[in-house]
């Protein structure tokens, strides 16, 4: 199939998706019922996916980001089903979930300039949507967050967009010495790498895809916002969207030549990662409020993220481009899984506030499992998708000479590692023992049908690495190795629930 027929066919295959999730927002379908038919748009979207990939419009990085989007994006469609009744939402706001999924997975898949731009703007005005009737939700109602959202994390991605393109323009000028903007419709894997471009550009090729990742110094509007949105959309934005960032750098450097600054971009990106670890974590430990907790975590291990990047920087092999998606797949798994259950722990307890928290396990003892096992990812403990990334990142910077970008590199990883492991422990402290201070009153019970979908997402912080490697070839023998004491951990779960589940007085 031509490129033009395969981009066709996968623009006809969107609009399906699109006209079906106008269908399953009808009122009268049952959970039952919907969780069959959000199949429909999903699987559409990775078909239009996969064709693509299959006539080399979009290579196996965008495709791995796509596919996790969109395989994680469905479960957390699921859990908003209940999650939203629980909250009395009025309407189908699940159904703006699975909307605002399938753009941001479209966002990646993403053959062209101009569906890029379309897309992820498409998918900023739904997020930003979903964080003001989240705010309009919540006890508060204020409109700071969406404001900061909006004018941060929106225009700033508009600006490097746009820079991207003009300066696009710019050297099709110098070469051609005439205006074809028709590369904006070109598929990415057929444009060449262009000249390089003006040192007075390289800040606004960037700035944006920074903002968007919420390194410091453009953080602040991050915790805000995914602290506001509902817990299904802070999961989203969280865990599938902030990835945006880096993947808008990795669209840089594929089209403009930045060959002769690398040195510097690395070191830029080194320490503002840096930084934001040490930022992120601070403010981790100083935090109460537990959807404030993980957003903070997630300026952290953006950061983290960020000196891997680093690394791929000064190294762009298909190994670190590997490590650089592995690393952006294991805060997808950790983070939505986390977000989505604190929002089942809002619903229970009725706050946010989980320092008196204490034996959810035997609250929540499904979701508990893979709340646990998204902890236990942070921590980096064996047979976790945390485990895997962080040897490997360590082996990639130790296997060459450290040179003042890697040394800075090397400590920050270690410093990363040191810390999550710490506040993961402390974390974990809510899953054990009795409530001290006790809340006033019992919390309410949550169906196991709502926990499922977290147990489930917690299930991807270890069999996520295995499923991707397809789209892993260079990292495939090493996963694989690193994932040898997987069943322990998984059997470790299942004897915690029948422990929990006993306790409790239920047979079995």
């Amino acid at each position: 199939m031509s490129y033009a027929n395969t981009l066709a066919t996968s623009i006809l295959l969107y609009l399906f998706s699109l006209v079906i999730l106008i269908f399953i927002s009808r009122p009268y379908l049952n959970p039952l019922p919907r969780f069959l038919i959000k199949l429909i748009p999903y699987g559409l979207t990775g078909l239009a996916i996969y064709l693509e990939y299959n006539s080399g419009l979009i290579d196996d990085f965008p495709t791995l980001l796509a596919y996790t989007t969109l395989v994680l994006g469905y479960i957390i469609g699921i859990y908003s089903t209940y999650y939203f009744k629980l909250e009395e939402y009025h309407g189908r706001f699940d159904t703006v979930i699975d909307l605002f999924v399938i753009l941001v997975a479209a966002t990646y898949g993403s053959p062209n300039l101009i569906s890029l731009a379309a897309m992820w703007s498409a998918a900023e005005i739904i997020g930003w949507y979903l964080i003001v009737e989240g705010e309009a939700h919540s006890i508060e109602g204020s409109l700071r967050s969406s404001r900061g959202y909006l004018l941060t994390s929106t225009l700033t991605f508009e600006i490097s967009a746009f820079t991207v393109i003009l300066v696009s323009i710019l050297s099709v000028m110098a070469t051609m010495a005439s205006v074809d903007i028709g590369f904006l419709i070109k598929p990415f894997k057929t444009i060449p790498s262009h000249s390089e471009a003006s040192i007075y550009f390289i800040p606004l090729l960037i700035v944006g895809f920074i903002a968007k990742t919420a390194n410091i110094p453009l953080h602040f509007w991050l915790p805000g916002a995914h602290s506001a949105a509902p817990s299904p959309a802070s999961a989203i934005l969280s865990g599938l969207m902030t990835p945006l960032g880096f993947y808008g750098l990795y669209r840089v450097l594929k089209l403009v030549d930045l060959s002769s600054y690398s040195m510097e971009l690395a070191m830029v990106l080194a320490i503002l990662g840096f930084m934001s670890v040490i930022y992120g974590w601070i403010q981790v430990s100083a935090q109460r409020d537990g959807k404030k907790i993980l957003a903070y975590a997630t300026i952290a291990t953006n950061g983290y993220i960020s000196m891997v990047f680093a690394l791929y920087v000064l190294n762009p092999s298909n190994g670190m481009e590997n490590l650089l998606g592995l690393s952006i797949l294991m805060h997808a798994a950790y983070k939505v899984t986390l977000f989505s259950e604190m929002g089942l722990i809002e619903a229970s307890y009725r706050t946010r506030y989980i320092h008196g928290i204490r034996g959810l396990s035997k609250t929540l003892p499904l979701s508990s499992m893979g709340g646990l096992l998204a902890v236990l990812t942070l921590m980096g403990a064996p047979g976790t998708i945390g485990f895997t990334v962080k040897a490997l990142s360590v082996y990639y910077i130790v296997s060459q000479a450290l040179d003042p970008a890697r040394l800075l590199i090397l400590v920050g990883f270690i410093t990363y590692m040191a810390i999550s492991a710490y506040l993961a422990v402390k974390y974990m402290t809510i899953y054990f023992s009795t409530p001290h201070p006790p809340f006033p009153e019992e919390p309410s019970e949550i169906p196991r049908v709502a926990q499922i979908p977290v147990l489930v997402l917690g299930l991807s912080n270890v069999y996520l690495p295995i499923v991707s490697i397809p789209l892993l070839k260079e990292l495939a023998d090493l996963i694989l190795l690193f994932s040898m004491v997987s069943p322990l951990m998984l059997l470790a779960m299942v004897l915690m629930y029948l422990t929990v589940t006993r306790e409790r007085g239920v047979k079995h």
